[in-house]
C-alpha cells in the first residue's frame, strides 16, 4: 500500500525536508519521481544534483513571476501540460517514490483538483510525499504521516531578503 506523507506549514524547510528523503533512498535503486508545482528548475541545486542519478526524473511546472490571480491562467495552463506530462511517465514506468512539491499551493488556490493528484497514487508502489505551505484538509484526512513545519522565527522578518543557496 502507498504511504502518503505531507509536510505542510509557514516554516521553512518543508522541500528540503522532502529532498533529504531523496539522499537517504538513493542508492537503493529506486524509481523516483519529482514535481515541483510553481517553481521553474532554475537556480534550483536540488535539480542540478539530482540529474546525474538516472533513477530520478525531475519536472517544475511554473515560470519566473509568483502566482497571481491575474495570471491565473496562465499557471493553469503550465499546471495542466505539466501534469499530463508527470501522469503519463508516473503511469508507464514503474515509480517506487513520488514527490510532489508545492502542490499544496498549487491545491490552496484551485490550479488542480485534489482527485487529479490522487490518482496518481494507484501507479507508485511505496511513498508518495506532498509539500506545501497550505495543505486542504481532505488532504491532510487522508495522509498516512502529516509534519506541521512551523516558523518561529525568519530573518525575511527583519528585511533580509531570500538568498540563493540558503533560502533556495
Amino acid at each position: 500500500m502507498t504511504s502518503l506523507t505531507v509536510i505542510y506549514g509557514d516554516g521553512r524547510g518543508k522541500t528540503s525536508s522532502a529532498i533529504g528523503y531523496l539522499y537517504r533512498r538513493i542508492t537503493e535503486e529506486r524509481s523516483i519521481i519529482v514535481a515541483q508545482f510553481l517553481k521553474t528548475g532554475k537556480n534550483c541545486g536540488e535539480c542540478n544534483f539530482f540529474e546525474s542519478f538516472p533513477n530520478i526524473k525531475w519536472f517544475c511546472f511554473g515560470k519566473k513571476e509568483f502566482y497571481h490571480e491575474e495570471n491565473r491562467k496562465e499557471f493553469q495552463k503550465i499546471i495542466e501540460v505539466g501534469y499530463q506530462q508527470l501522469r503519463e511517465t508516473v503511469i508507464h514506468e514503474k515509480v517506487d517514490i513520488l514527490i510532489l512539491d508545492e502542490v499544496g499551493i498549487a491545491l490552496f488556490f484551485n490550479l488542480i483538483d485534489w482527485r487529479e493528484i490522487e490518482d496518481l497514487f494507484q501507479f507508485v508502489k511505496e511513498e508518495v510525499i506532498i509539500t506545501g505551505r497550505k495543505i486542504p484538509d481532505i488532504v491532510l484526512r487522508d495522509a498516512s504521516t502529516s509534519i506541521n513545519v512551523k516558523e518561529i522565527k525568519h530573518p525575511y522578518k527583519t528585511g533580509i531578503q531570500a538568498r540563493q543557496g540558503i533560502d533556495f
